[in-house]
């Protein structure tokens, strides 16, 4: 068997990669790794050359691109069952506006594949879990070779395709493993990476809770199926946190909720909607989409809110984002980009302990710098479209730029790594969702967000209004923890008496919360129910509550 890889778009992103496998006897396949942006497998293949497949990873666009013009000679598109769900609701909505090509053939190519499936009689391929994004998958791929040199007549080899991943689950969906049942020879790479993901997720998460446990109307736009992953996480930490909160996800992003058949109590999906208070709710969250608030279901839904200088108003951008207009209501803009941290990459390989490692959706110096950070390894960095051997006559092959005295201390760390790493006889390959959806994992910082929100014991004030039968139709609000269980410096907790109306209402007393807000800014949260408006200009009076000391 010879193996060799050829960069399919090295300078539009280098996510796309091919793949050629050629047995003894000369016969040849070809396998496409995803079809982004300015691919034409057409133009690579050789004139014996036919596309046996292609395997996208995730319904990401910049990833199918190109996939419907990339579909030759009758070849199957591989991808996990969520996948494929998501791309027959995805692919038509993206053609609106993006030159995608002829959709409906890559919709009649496309194969949800679970299990381990034959390219030739010695090549197999299946999906394996990678986290990122709902549905992710890389591929692992194994042949046999009967031509293997010294060793044994013949042996069994391992390839690992990353895709986009993560090593964290995603919206109930395992992350990528770092241990398999079989060894792993060569692993090819998506280099992407960001250190701040838990980070932004979890600041987005306590502001977007604290504005709508607060009454707040609560926009957050972002891609659809980053709003299908947001929605999940948040309705899973209200649960955990019993608190009430609606959420309702619009447009694509509840059609791909529904297609992956999510059902999370507090989510309501809708799918068209003719009017934004349709799916605006005070105290609750509505998710919407695109991401940049100019078009589309998130310039309605801001329309909407953006008079209400008590509403919010949340872009969830994985680039730089577009920010968002000056409006009355608070606007604020996320950078939520779910990669591994560059730890978690060398992690990776680490523990996977491959012999070759070809570098992906990396360019020019990242490349570079990838090429050298590994030590037990063969890395290619190559920032070029030729064709690079990686396996002929039995053994894996180091690049022509590695000294010999190097490439046999690479060989000999990496034996040494194998010897030391147990083969995971458990590890499950298997790339559906998985129930409850575990929030610590998913990078969420529970602990935190409970000292803040969570309801603990009554109100003393309220339980004793509420035994006497005294309660003048006041309730707790829900999430609110008992004021002798909180401390001032922890929870900023005031009463505010003497609250006088401007708007012809006599005065009326109620208690509230200071909750936190940026610079010059503070939001108060009301503890007794009172008939205030959105918007309605009051005048405050503040007294400290003693039991809360």
């Amino acid at each position: 068997m010879r193996v060799s890889y050829q960069h399919a778009n090295v300078h539009s992103g280098n996510e796309s990669t091919l793949l050629r496998f050629t047995t003894a006897d000369g016969t040849r396949a070809c396998l496409l790794v995803d079809a982004g942006a300015g691919v034409d497998v057409e133009s690579m293949l050789g004139d014996d050359e036919y596309l046996n497949a292609i395997l996208l990873t995730h319904a990401h666009i910049d990833h199918y691109q190109t996939l419907a013009r990339n579909v030759h000679h009758s070849a199957p598109i591989y991808a996990s069952p969520a996948t494929a769900a998501i791309l027959e609701q995805a692919l038509p909505e993206a053609q609106k506006d993006n030159d995608l090509g002829d959709v409906s053939i890559a919709l009649e190519a496309l194969e949800p594949l679970e299990e381990w499936t034959s390219i030739l009689p010695p090549l197999e391929i299946r999906p394996v879990s990678a986290g990122h994004t709902p549905g992710a998958a890389g591929f692992a791929i194994r042949f046999r070779d009967e031509n293997s040199g010294d060793g044994p007549p013949t042996s069994e080899q391992h390839l690992l395709v990353t895709g986009d991943f993560t090593t964290r689950p995603c919206a109930g969906y395992a992350g990528l493993e770092t241990s398999y049942p079989f060894d792993i020879d060569c692993l090819l790479l998506n280099a992407s990476n960001d250190n701040s993901y838990t980070d932004s997720l979890n600041e987005s998460l306590e502001t977007v809770l604290e504005r709508a446990l607060a009454g707040s109307r609560v926009v957050v736009a972002t891609s659809s199926l980053t709003g299908v992953h947001y929605a999940t996480v948040l309705a899973r930490v209200a649960t955990e946190l019993d608190c009430r909160l609606p959420i309702t996800l619009v447009g694509q992003a509840a059609k791909l909720y529904n297609a992956l058949e999510y059902d999370e109590p507090e989510v309501t999906p809708c799918e068209v909607f003719d009017c934004p208070d349709e799916v605006l709710d005070d105290g609750g969250v509505t998710i919407t989409g695109p991401e940049s608030p100019t078009t589309g279901s998130s310039r309605r839904l801001l329309t909407a809110v953006g008079d209400d200088p008590g509403a919010l108003f949340v872009q969830l951008s994985t680039g730089s984002g577009d920010g968002v207009p000056n409006t009355q209501c608070t606007t604020q803009s996320v950078r939520l980009s779910n990669h591994p941290t560059l730890e978690t990459i060398d992690d990776v390989v680490r523990s996977l302990a491959p012999i070759e490692v070809v570098i992906k959706h990396a360019g020019g110096g990242r490349l570079s710098r990838f090429q050298r950070r590994f030590d037990r390894c063969f890395t290619w960095g190559t920032n070029d479209h030729d064709v690079h051997r990686l396996y002929e006559d039995g053994s894996w092959n180091a690049p022509g730029w590695i000294a010999e005295e190097t490439a046999r201390r690479i060989r000999r760390r990496r034996w040494e790594a194998v010897q030391e790493q147990p083969l995971a006889a458990d590890t499950t390959l298997e790339v559906g969702r998985h129930d409850p959806i575990d929030l610590e994992s998913e990078g969420v910082d529970l602990d935190t967000l409970e000292a803040t929100f969570a309801r603990t014991a009554p109100d003393p004030y309220t339980s004793t209004a509420t035994d006497t039968g005294a309660t003048d139709g006041v309730e707790p609000a829900s999430g609110i923890e008992s004021l002798e269980d909180r401390s001032l410096e922890e929870e900023l907790l005031a009463r505010l008496d003497a609250i006088d109306a401007k708007l012809d209402r006599s005065d009326e007393t109620v208690r509230a919360r200071v909750l936190s807000g940026g610079e010059g800014e503070q939001f108060l949260q009301l503890l007794d129910r009172t008939a205030l408006e959105p918007g309605t200009i009051i005048e405050i009076t503040i007294t400290t509550d003693p039991h809360s000391e």
